[in-house]
């Protein structure tokens, strides 16, 4: 399954207090007849159907929405174990349990939360913030909503950090090395992402997976001729011979086959380690295609075994739904602060995941003609927002930046040559910061700085803004 599939399981509660005797005093007033245990109840179940009625039509698609439970406590204001117990047992599937407004919600939020561990979410203003208040203050997870517009912001947020959860890396590995040989800046201790973030991996050997371009099935291999022809009948012009084509998608295969065997959902392999065997000058086959196609299904993919880069792939993918492009970043233009990010590997769904496939052309990334990529010119989006990010070598930081596209380059070269250059605030800035962050960096279209930021804080990485 697609982490990026992954929704923020919502279970809904509504508490309704009932007073033993139609009282008036300092916590109550009114009218007799409205104030009678039957007429609270009455009220209460009301305003709990209309309750669920409004979220139901303002709830984004980030949210699976569990059944919603109706509870009623009384003014010795204890929460009976037997109104608790209607939660379950959906509330153990839950992401979030929504109190949605009531009388005096904040006793029974905060029970449900200490009775069942869960994150608690309110609509409001008073009671939410003494709830939410209550809850961080003993270490527990609580969000107040000011309207449903901040609830699906943080529902997004909540998705992201889900699906961060149900990543498992695909690392393919090269020889005895322990670190990659071209970015000696990557995550070393894969452990602490699980430990840190719950993001699992798996080691696969690259000569495996590329072992397995001849292990393909019958129906895999025609699969494989209509992607390839597909692909070629969708550009805008094809530089290379459909026979050099087929064999980038066959490795896209063998690797799609990998990630099912070992139950994955995210892929690095390194470049140097596995070029330097020649194996691939045999196959006649480069990474570039492979990369670009699982991004465009949902899974992040990165070149060089970069760890960082693949988790920033990561982060931005599961918060905008949109294809991420990554690349070595450099100096274009130190006065105008233009930086560029180059590798031959953009996506198709860099507008999103829903959206229409951008015109694009195939490329032989070799001399010797074969090595297909796909090439996009990103000058056609000049102006267009764009933000940046790599995670530290120890996982722990996430370096952020926005720009806006300000051309491209390498459209028409072989090699590892395309680039997106970008107007950043501050080159010199994101220069110094990249020193404790490595060289490679994600890029996705819109601004999400906010998001990542507002992340940070939910997952316990730090932020640093350039």
């Amino acid at each position: 399954m697609r982490a990026l599939d992954a929704k923020v399981r919502v279970q809904p509660m509504f508490a309704q207090l009932l007073h033993g005797a139609p009282y008036e005093g300092p916590c109550r007033v009114g009218r007799r007849e409205d104030l009678a245990p039957e007429a609270e109840r009455e009220r209460g179940k009301e305003r709990f159907q209309a309750a669920v009625a409004e979220l139901r039509a303002n709830l984004s698609d980030d949210a699976e929405l569990l059944e919603p439970v109706y509870l009623e406590w009384h003014d010795d204001f204890v929460l009976p174990e037997s109104e608790l117990a209607k939660l379950a047992p959906d509330v153990y599937e839950a992401d979030l349990v929504l109190s949605l407004p009531s009388g005096l919600p904040q006793y029974p939020a905060i029970s449900v939360a200490n009775r069942y561990g869960k994150a608690v979410g309110t609509l409001g203003w008073v009671a939410s913030i003494d709830i939410i208040a209550y809850l961080r203050s003993r270490g527990m997870e609580g969000y107040a909503f000011l309207d449903y517009a901040d609830l699906n912001r943080v529902l997004s947020l909540l998705r992201a950090r889900k699906a961060f959860r149900q990543t498992r890396f695909l690392v393919a590995t090269e020889g005895n090395a322990t670190v990659p040989t071209g970015v000696v800046s990557s995550i070393w201790d894969l452990e602490g992402l699980r430990a840190r973030y719950g993001v699992d991996h798996a080691y696969v050997s690259a000569g495996d997976i590329i072992a397995g371009m001849d292990d393909l099935s019958d129906a895999e291999r025609q699969e494989a001729d209509s992607l390839t022809a597909k692909l070629a009948d969708n550009a805008q012009a094809v530089h290379m011979t459909r026979e050099d084509l087929l064999q980038s998608v066959l490795f896209y295969k063998a690797t799609e086959k990998a990630l099912d065997k070992y139950e994955a959902n995210a892929f690095v392999i390194p470049c140097f380690e596995v070029c330097a065997r020649q194996i691939m000058e045999q196959k006649r086959v480069v990474f570039c295609l492979t990369h670009s196609l699982l991004k465009d299904q949902g899974i992040p993919s990165a070149c060089e075994a970069d760890a960082n880069v693949l988790m920033a792939i990561a982060l931005l993918m599961y918060l905008s739904r949109k294809t991420a492009y990554m690349g070595n970043s450099y100096l274009v233009d130190r006065e105008e602060n233009i930086l560029g990010i180059h590798h031959d590997v953009p996506g198709l769904k860099m507008k999103g995941f829903d959206a229409p496939d951008l015109p694009y052309e195939i490329r032989n990334f070799t001399v010797g003609g074969w090595g297909a990529t796909l090439r996009y010119d990103f000058a056609r989006d000049r102006g267009a927002p764009v933000t940046m990010a790599r995670f530290d070598p120890t996982g722990s930081k996430v370096l952020v930046a926005k720009g806006e596209i300000a051309g491209s380059a390498g459209f028409d070269k072989v090699g590892c040559a395309l680039s997106a250059h970008i107007k950043v605030q501050d080159i010199v800035d994101l220069y110094r910061k990249e020193m404790g962050f490595g060289h490679h960096l994600a890029m996705v279209y819109g601004d999400y700085v906010d998001q990542v930021r507002d992340l940070g804080e939910m997952m316990g990485f730090e932020v640093v803004e350039a």
